[in-house]
């Protein structure tokens, strides 16, 4: 009786424990779930589902390389010339559903390449869904990726006006497929019309993403990102319009670019980019006279502009550095939609009075949970003004008890000349063994910037890396930490045999000089 009782006990703990830790399933990808393809009626897929994160795992693997499953993919490609051939097309529209199968199925179709499949694929764009934007963006991205390889010029709008909807890095890469079709030069003839404002933001956002890594730079000079730049440099008009001054900006940034691209690209677009290079130099006295009334012309607009448009302008300002006090005669309203974009742009303003105002308002916002990414948001624009007052905020929240204020405020050192040095280097020695990693790494940067020895080795050890990623990601905290003390180490690695690696240390360099002199500086 008692040992019959014994194994039921075994058994029932054995039965919960393994209730508890199921085996790990050895699917690298999980499998597909929801509504069996050609059942009935399109279903919208719920937001935030573990779909949705397969989704994203499965492109970004795509992105990095990845292929597709060969055999998947041919029994896709059979599956759908087959139904096509029958004239089922209605069948293979209603398969089109959310999930893993989608990419597959579309680059199926986009090889397929017949006019019945091109329009599939086109409808795809006008449709939601899944109510998750980042995982409705992935599909987006493959839909536009194909009709472009299929040179269907009429989905141009459609794919313009989902770069213009979607967010994140998707928006990059539906931007960069936008400025690759072919007949995308024509959508630059008229700037102000609906089509030319969405072609405007999906250059800007393209330039942009090839220059942080996020589009591949020398795919983009193939199409002819440079001419499209310059073409918005010969006939932009004086407008107070916050994205076609960013397209501006970035043809400004690309002309100073071109020589490192034509020297350090792949060889069949070392051409391409020497003479979009020769266009953009040719247009740099027009663009810089047009850049140097901007942000007046922003400033005034900025007082009648709509909510949404008053964050693109304060954008804009911010990447100009504009003195925008005169927008802010008193602190900006803290329930605003924009509070946060309008005291970044406070960072380049020149007043003596602001960093006490707003060391003040740091110093409350550091005491209530509530108030961690106002803090965050203050400390950052802090960094722009030198003060006792200032000062004395990076030490207490150098001290708090939340990670990302402790990051913030040791991240906030070393942008300029400290007032109490022997304070500001034991708090950042005392950050260098912070359990959060990010605040370690903003202790190090802060250090670096003071020109330590030991930090600089630190962050400069990651330019010998054998992995290109590890390399590449030491160059960007470079150019992102304003750590000048490390140009000329970034000047020797520009010329360095590995073109991925010059290439990146390249942009760095401009950055950093963008730093210290301004845009055209």
């Amino acid at each position: 009786m008692i040992t019959g009782v014994f194994i039921l006990v075994a058994v029932g703990g054995l039965f919960w424990l393994a209730y508890r830790r199921p085996r790990p399933r050895r699917w690298l990808i999980p499998r597909r779930v929801g509504v069996p393809p050609y059942s009935g009626a399109r279903a919208l897929a719920p937001a935030a589902t573990t779909g949705a994160a397969a989704v994203d795992r499965q492109h970004r693997h795509l992105q990095a390389g990845g292929l597709l499953g060969e055999t998947t993919f041919e029994t896709t490609k059979a599956r759908l010339q087959t139904l096509l051939a029958a004239g089922r097309s209605a069948e293979i529209d209603d398969g089109l559903r959310p999930g893993l199968d989608f990419a597959v199925q579309v680059r199926a179709l986009t090889e397929i390449g017949t006019p019945e499949a091109g329009e599939l694929l086109a409808k795809q764009l006008t449709r939601t869904l899944t109510r998750d934007p980042a995982e409705q963006a992935w599909y987006w991205a493959d839909v536009a990726a194909g009709l472009r390889k299929l040179n269907r010029a009429d989905a141009l709008p459609a794919v313009l006006q989902c770069a213009d909807t979607a967010t994140g890095p998707q928006q990059v890469l539906l931007s960069a497929e936008a400025v690759a079709f072919p007949n995308f030069p024509s959508t630059l003839h008229d700037l102000a019309s609906a089509t030319g404002s969405l072609a405007v933001r999906a250059v800007a956002r393209a330039a942009r993403g090839a220059r942080d890594g996020l589009a591949d730079l020398s795919t983009l000079v193939r199409v002819g990102l440079g001419d499209h730049l310059a073409a918005i440099s010969e006939t932009a008009p004086p407008v107070p319009d916050p994205w076609l001054t960013a397209a501006m900006i970035e043809a400004e940034r690309a002309s100073r670019r071109t020589a490192h691209w034509a020297r350090l690209l792949p060889p069949d677009a070392r051409p391409s980019a020497e003479r979009q290079g020769a266009r953009l130099a040719a247009t740099t006295p027009r663009r810089q006279n047009w850049l140097s009334g901007a942000p007046r012309r922003l400033i005034a607009r900025f007082p009648t502009a709509s909510p949404t448009e008053q964050i693109s302008l304060l954008h804009t300002l911010e990447d100009l550095r504009a003195d925008v006090i005169r927008l802010f005669p008193a602190p900006p309203d803290s329930r605003s939609d924009g509070w946060a974009d309008a005291v970044r742009c406070l960072r380049w303003t020149d007043s003596p009075t602001l960093g006490p105002v707003l060391a003040s308002q740091a110093g409350r916002s550091l005491v209530g949970r509530r108030t961690i990414s106002a803090a965050v948001v203050l400390i950052e624009a802090l960094r722009g003004h030198s003060c006792r007052e200032s000062e004395a905020v990076f030490l207490q929240a150098s001290r708090a008890d939340d990670p990302s204020i402790r990051a913030a405020g040791l991240g906030a050192f070393g942008w300029s000349d400290g007032f109490n040095m022997s304070a500001v280097v034991v708090t950042l020695q005392a950050g260098r063994i912070d359990p959060d990693p990010a605040a370690r790494r903003a202790a190090v940067a802060a250090l670096a910037r003071f020109g330590e020895r030991a930090a600089l080795r630190e962050i400069a050890g990651g330019f010998a890396a054998e992995d290109l990623a590890t390399r590449q990601a030491a160059v960007r905290v470079v150019a992102a930490e304003g750590i000048s003390w490390l140009w000329p180490d970034l000047d020797a690695l520009a010329e360095t045999a590995d073109p991925e690696t010059a290439l990146t240390a390249s942009e760095a360099v401009e950055r950093l000089r963008e730093d210290a002199f301004g845009l055209s500086g």
